[in-house]
């Protein structure tokens, strides 16, 4: 933190909010005296915080990065996706500071346009951003040593991580969508770091993973838009594909009904099943962009036409390679689905594609190159995305890139252009690179090697998966050093940017295997982080430092809000029933025309990002949600013999925690609370000694819930029997009749009842809620 920063937010108020959730009070809320000691700041420590990021990553990296208008020049930066890129950057400006213009540094000259700059001004002389450049120029004339403090050493001392088994229990939701096993919580426990890395190996092994694979993708690629009908197939060509309705010949209903899903679905999520279907096979994950095949199942295989084997016809789950004639395969990028998702238009010219293109494999995005106001009379230029250094900002990266998808037309389909592509636009190309003349028809697969050979391909995997497991997406660089969280902002950035390319270095010496990307997050700090722990005074609490770490731990951990999958995911594991009313009924959190969207989730078409926060409907799903699982679930689980119970392995109907008198059965209760501890860690998942507050809580309500009911029941208020929809009179799965001695009715002691509130009072709390 440099002297000027100290300064700068040396008055900054501290919010009462902060120092209550600290647990002080309002005498905490002093201000802060303006500090006079000087802090050293390093040349790195400067440059960073005062040149790079509110000025090189803001400015000048639109035009002088590798893919930019100035690629050329002597001046060119790296994105913080590239490893190392701040130590490459200040050597970079450091010789740039030393070539002189008329005695001038050319650091100072080029920027104020004094000499012929290409990117006009973008200085002015006498502003601050010109004293700061000055001030640099200075440091590296006159360096000065500071003592070395590597920023993330301490940055995790006082955050509190989850331990082996908790993270295992989060990683087997997370990815699988069930609880581990009493032996595999058992082996971590004993096991540790090395057990629990191993345990993660058979959860990556796992055909459920492999759908939360699909998931996570979809994510970014929104395939799912084409599920339902025919949707997908009806991108298809006809000419090209005349088979694919092949299954309208079917003459039964039913069979023809089920034949257009599974070939729809396998043709609509083809590249997501790529995906999948790479890793199943440890194949390494650039194959993702350079196999030269697609995936199909049995119903799909029909629809493109191709002769593929399958192991089971039957199974629309099993995805084989197939190699579609005529086309020149190069994995998601010569896809159908993937260009119909991502179309062009004559005037757009590929530009879309090529954007998207630099968002899922390159870490980029294309439209933040050039995040500022354009004067459109300033831009005079005949072919301004060629000449206009306003354009050539994103166009000299995009277009090359769109030249090399040139043979794909508006609708997908394989048509390289007669008379080849735009000669006004930049050269097919990527970065440095130029398509090799004569390679036009397979520039695409040209593009694909291209693209994974660049060490952003890496990093923009690991964003994806970080972002799937986390629910956030990785942070940006902050901009405004002005903010008052900027220091915070910047600090935490670094850190977590600093564990991305770890991460993506790991991936890179894997040769690609995803898996190793997944285990790292999983078993790092920003997957595992659990709670805050500083040892602050009162004074410390209301420190601008106190302050400033708050901003920056403010970003670690996962407590996201569940996705509407996953909490159905969850629901199911824990109760062992999903949430709807009847086996062939509407799963109400899966469901579109019921509450998946309402519930934060996404459509993959005019609904994409999903909602990280719960509004006012969302809430009241969750209470919905809560009622009846535990209406549903409670009764149910009682019919089970206590060694298969999944909600209740301690207890039975008839255990009641008094008898007639009103004095306790202490064996009784005993074995309430110790099933209450039980469903503290299988449904909320925190481990509790038993006179713990929280189990404390927890009796009360179901002791008063059955003082209640039972003094109704005496009196005739309440009756004995259960609620017709509570009561456990069929099998769930097969809807076939309960035997009488299974069935359960009756609630004449109220504690089924009492259950049901301990359930839905654990359903809809926050950790159930969230991951």
């Amino acid at each position: 933190m440099t002297s000027q920063h100290k300064r700068a937010r040396a008055f900054r108020p501290v919010g009462a909010a902060l120092l209550f959730a600290l647990g002080f009070g309002t005498t905490a809320m002093v201000g802060c005296q303006p500090e006079e000691q000087e802090e050293c700041v390093s040349l790195e420590q400067y440059f960073k915080e005062q040149i790079w990021a509110p000025i090189l990553s803001q400015k000048c990296i639109t035009c002088h990065n590798p893919q930019g208008a100035a690629k050329d020049s002597q001046f060119v930066l790296q994105s913080s996706d590239w490893t190392g890129y701040l130590e490459a950057n200040l050597a970079t400006v450091e010789r740039m500071a030393k070539l002189q213009y008329e005695g001038d540094p050319w650091l100072l000259v080029k920027p104020t346009a004094t000499v012929e700059h290409g990117g006009g001004v973008q200085l002015e002389r006498g502003s601050p951003e010109w004293d700061a450049f000055v001030e640099l120029i200075d440091r590296i004339e006159n360096p000065v040593e500071c003592e070395d403090k590597p920023i993330g050493e301490e940055y995790f001392a006082d955050v509190e991580l989850l331990d082996e088994v908790e993270t295992l229990r989060k990683a087997s939701l997370n990815l699988t969508g069930r609880v581990p096993t009493a032996e595999e919580e058992a082996a971590v426990a004993a096991g540790g770091e090395e057990a629990l890395s191993l345990a993660l190996d058979g959860l990556l092994r796992e055909d459920a993973f492999y759908d939360r694979l699909v998931e996570i993708y979809n994510d970014h690629f929104l395939v799912d838009k084409y599920l339902s009908n025919s949707d997908a197939i009806d991108l298809l060509d006809g000419t090209d594909y005349p088979d694919s309705y092949w299954f309208d010949a079917i003459e039964d209903d039913s069979e023809r009904a089920a034949a257009e899903n599974y070939a729809n679905d396998a043709v609509a999520r083809e590249v997501t099943e790529l995906v999948a279907y790479v890793v199943r096979n440890d194949r390494p994950f650039t194959e993702i962009l350079t196999a030269d095949y697609t995936v199909v199942n049995p119903w799909s295989a029909q629809t493109y036409g191709v002769n593929v084997q399958f192991d089971d016809p039957g199974d629309p789950d099993e995805f084989r390679e197939a190699r579609i004639p005529g086309i020149p395969h190069a994995g998601v990028l010569t896809s159908h689905i993937f260009l119909n998702r991502f179309p062009t238009t004559p005037t757009n010219r590929n530009r879309h594609r090529s954007r998207m293109v630099f968002r899922f494999f390159l870490a980029t995005d294309i439209l933040k190159l050039a995040e500022r106001p354009i004067d459109p009379s300033a831009i005079t230029s005949f072919n301004p995305t060629r000449e206009d250094s306003n354009c050539t900002a994103c166009h000299a990266a995009m277009d090359p890139v769109a030249g090399a998808l040139q043979n794909w037309d508006s609708s997908g389909r394989y048509r390289p252009p007669e008379e080849g592509w735009y000669a006004e636009m930049f050269h097919p190309g990527f970065g440095d690179a130029e398509l090799p003349s004569g390679d036009q028809y397979n520039a695409t697969q040209w593009l694909a090697q291209q693209i994974v050979q660049d060490q952003r391909f890496a990093a923009s995997q690991v964003h994806i998966v970080f972002q799937g497991l986390t629910g956030h997406a990785p942070l940006s660089e902050p901009s405004d050093p002005n903010a008052f969280d900027y220091l915070g902002r910047l600090t935490a950035f670094e850190v977590q940017n600093a564990e991305l390319q770890r991460i993506a270095a790991a991936f890179i010496e894997s040769e690609y295997d995803l898996r190793v990307v997944i285990k790292e997050i999983i078993q790092g700090p920003y997957y595992r982080a659990k709670n805050f722990t500083p040892e602050w005074s009162e004074e410390q609490a209301a420190s601008d430092e106190a302050v400033n770490r708050m901003d920056e731990v403010s970003f670690l951990g996962t407590a996201r809000w569940l996705t509407p999958e996953m909490l159905h995911r969850k629901i199911k594991a824990v109760t062992g029933y999903p949430w709807r009313r009847e086996v062939d009924s509407d799963i109400y959190l899966l469901d579109y025309d019921q509450y998946r969207i309402f519930y934060g989730g996404i459509d993959s078409d005019t609904i994409i990002e999903r909602m990280t926060a719960p509004n006012g409907i969302m809430t009241n799903i969750s209470d919905r949600m809560s009622n009846e699982v535990a209406c549903w679930s409670t009764a149910r689980d009682f019919t089970k013999a206590a060694a298969v119970r999944k909600l209740f392995p301690y207890v039975e109907p008839g255990f009641e925690p008094e008898d007639e008198n009103g004095f306790e059965i202490p064996a009784v209760t005993e074995a309430i609370r110790a099933n209450i501890q039980y469903l503290h860690w299988h449904l909320l998942g925190e481990r509790l000694d038993i006179g713990h507050p929280e189990i404390d809580r927890t009796y009360a309500l179901f002791l008063e819930v059955w003082r209640d009911g039972k003094r109704g029941i005496g009196f005739g208020e309440y009756e004995a029997a259960l609620p017709s929809s509570c009561q456990a009179t069929t099998d769930f799965w097969s809807d076939q009749a309960l035997s009488d001695a299974e069935r359960i009715t009756q609630d004449p002691n109220y504690t089924i009842r009492a259950w049901m509130a301990v359930m839905s009072y654990m359903l809809s709390d926050y950790r159930f809620l969230h991951e």
